[in-house]
């Protein structure tokens, strides 16, 4: 993606969102010809944490019975 200087701030929403998925943002500052890249890495969702931990645990559901806790 590529914004020029003045118009970062207009396009903020949308150049965060294209660093989010891990495009790379360039900006251009058109007086000085000056160009600014960078890149973030992809944020992962809670969503996407959570699928890999379904099934982790596969002890009974009631926490009570567990050994140790005086059941």
């Amino acid at each position: 993606m590529k914004v020029s200087s003045r118009s970062l701030v207009r396009e903020l929403p949308k150049v965060k969102a294209a660093a989010r998925r891990g495009q790379t943002v360039e900006i251009v500052d058109r007086r000085t010809g000056e160009r600014f890249v960078f890149a973030a890495k992809p944020t992962r969702t809670f969503g996407e944490l959570a699928a890999n931990a379904k099934g982790a645990y596969a002890g009974p559901k009631d926490l009570s019975s567990r050994e140790g806790f005086g059941g």
